[in-house]
């Protein structure tokens, strides 16, 4: 059984609509399929937890849909709203009248055991029963946390079945790794004759080379922290991941108003020296984590800002979106961490375009964000990795969205000349990283990149829009790839089924937009900047002529209407936000 979902939001995906009351638009413009004057949360959704938003005075309420106490898989609602409480639009997807297809024939400690067989029983465990919208089927969600790995495992509630198996773990004064003074004022507290790297918002630890975290607590006779060493007990790792983490922390609470201590009352953890050459570092979940390096390709992990950001920022996504760590999801979750990391060196005057160019001994970085093909990452979607490793390209298909970000900041065309289109004007990094952290973190976990570019949108404001979706098409994320047909609609039961909807430029400043419907129905185009526009003839080839302004960009929903005999309207339905360039 597959149901369609009714998405409260500016999303383009299969499954996925529109439910939006833009604040420019006229107070009678609103999308809905019945004559509702408002947004009312269904009845299945509960609110599981309140984020606040880049944009002052603007918080993101998140809700989960149930179906009795099994979670349904994806759908979750972000409202966003004002101080005022105000709700501006909705993100997410709703399966409304979803019902189960299998029954729970196994207990959630069944289902633990199933998992402990492949991964052994050390560890903490977590096991939620889920329902999957897409057959129906209730299944189990085991997820194994240990130190140096994070295994999930989807388990059939009927026949024990596993259907998916991933390892979630997100890899990737003092004297620093590369020689700097650290200035340690008020981060290190003097306990029983000597000083540990302790501060009421951070903690960091050596892990002496082994695998078990945290380690033990840094801690130095004289404050100053200056032992050399790649390895423990050599203190310049520890340095550099206590100093970059307060960084971080301040850059986040600074810019986006996220207290790390409303998520993780810990505060930041961070361990370095883990395991023994190791050419990593990753978040698992409570902590970072972060190895030597080999000493011949890599140095100390923690060596570098945007690496130290973007582990953390690993955290920021757990807390918000929690975008699962596979696939596109996976890719969005992995291209956030890259945007943060490097936004974070921006703020502090040594930003550039490349990841972890400060760790790598004889190499300018693991990742190009202005050139994703310099490392052999793709640029735009037709160069998608869709095979099965690295987790579906968590790591791979980020080149995508990194270089989505760079032009949206910088301006300029597709760094791969094969992609080249009509080229992008740039907004600026510090107004380009405060619409990602907006619209990232609103997302549902099972988001895609379509879902990314609609969320964005949602989020974007009239001066900035146009770049937003022209970076967006120069990546090959445009209106084609994302948007039309019943991919992008929103309707009740008896609602006409929309497609092809376009739009054409016409003579001089004159533009078209048409769609199609399975029935005959009503022809209305409503415009976020100026209104809505209605011809109440049914019939299923649906046209309407504008006159606009040159070089304008024009958002607007397509709705049709379907009506009985008598002239009681039967059902509706609204599809978009689709985008005219004239």
């Amino acid at each position: 059984m597959r149901l369609k979902s009714v998405a409260f939001a500016i999303m383009a995906t299969v499954s996925s609509t529109i439910y939006a009351l833009p604040s420019s638009a006229p107070s009678r413009i609103q999308i809905h399929h019945n004559p509702a004057k408002s947004f009312t949360l269904p009845v299945d959704v509960h609110p599981i937890k309140m984020v606040n938003l880049a944009k002052p005075g603007h918080q993101a309420k998140r809700y989960q849909q149930f179906v009795g106490l099994a979670e349904v898989w994806g759908a979750q609602l972000t409202t966003i709203t004002t101080a005022s409480g105000q709700t501006l639009f909705v993100i997410g997807k709703h399966y409304p009248g979803i019902m189960a297809t299998n029954d729970v024939r196994i207990s959630a400690a069944a289902a633990k055991g199933i998992a402990m067989m492949k991964v052994g029983g050390k560890g903490t465990w977590k096991v939620t029963l889920a329902l999957h919208p897409r057959d129906g089927r209730y299944f189990y969600i085991t997820e194994n946390r240990r130190d140096d790995s994070r295994w999930i495992h989807w388990i059939d509630a009927d026949t024990g079945v596993i259907n998916n198996a991933y390892n979630a773990l997100t890899t990737g004064s003092g004297i620093g790794v590369w020689g700097q003074s650290r200035d340690l004022s008020g981060l290190t507290d003097y306990n029983r004759g000597r000083f540990e790297m302790t501060a009421p918002r951070l903690s960091t630890y050596d892990a002496g080379g082994k695998t078990r975290l945290p380690g033990s607590i840094a801690t130095d006779d004289d404050d100053l922290w200056d032992r050399a060493g790649r390895t423990s007990p050599g203190q310049a790792a520890l340095v550099d991941a206590h100093y970059y983490a307060h960084l971080a922390d301040k850059y986040f609470l600074t810019h986006f108003n996220f207290d790390w201590l409303d998520y993780y009352p810990q505060g930041i953890r961070s361990s370095a020296h883990v395991k023994r050459n190791y050419n990593n570092a990753f978040w698992n979940g409570s902590q970072m984590a972060y190895g030597d390096g080999d000493g011949i390709s890599f140095t100390n992990m923690s060596g570098d800002l945007d690496v130290v950001g973007h582990e953390l920022a690993h955290g920021i996504t757990e807390a918000t979106s929690n975008l699962i760590y596979q696939n596109e999801s996976g890719a969005l979750n992995e291209a956030f961490s890259d945007i943060m990391g490097t936004s974070l060196e921006f703020a502090n005057n040594s930003g550039n375009w490349t990841i972890g160019e400060d760790i790598m001994l004889y190499d300018d970085g693991i990742r190009n964000m202005a050139d994703p093909n310099a490392d052999g990452d793709p640029s735009h979607y037709a160069q998608r990795y869709t095979g099965s490793g690295d987790n579906g390209g968590v790591h791979i298909n980020s080149g995508i969205i990194n270089h989505w970000f760079y032009l949206l900041s910088e301006g300029g065309v597709n760094a791969n000349p094969d992609f080249q289109g009509q080229g992008v004007i740039g907004v600026g990094q510090q107004t380009a990283v405060e619409l990602v952290y907006d619209a990232f973190t609103s997302l549902t976990p099972d988001a895609r990149f379509c879902d990314a570019r609609a969320a964005t949108l949602a989020f974007a404001d009239d001066a900035i829009l146009t770049s937003v979706i022209e970076a967006w098409a120069e990546v090959g994320l445009d209106e084609t790839q994302c948007g039309g047909g019943n991919e992008s609609q929103e309707n009740n039961t008896d609602g006409p089924l929309i497609s092809s909807v376009g739009s054409e430029k016409l003579k001089g400043v004159k533009f078209r937009i048409f769609w199609t419907t399975d029935v005959a129905s009503t022809t209305e185009v409503t415009f976020t900047c100026c209104g809505s526009y209605v011809n109440s003839a049914l019939t299923t080839t649906h046209s309407y002529s504008f006159n606009g302004s040159k070089g304008a960009t024009y958002q607007y929903f397509v709705t049709s209407r379907r009506y009985d005999t008598a002239g009681n309207e039967i059902g509706a339905t609204t599809a978009g936000p689709f985008t005219h360039q004239n």
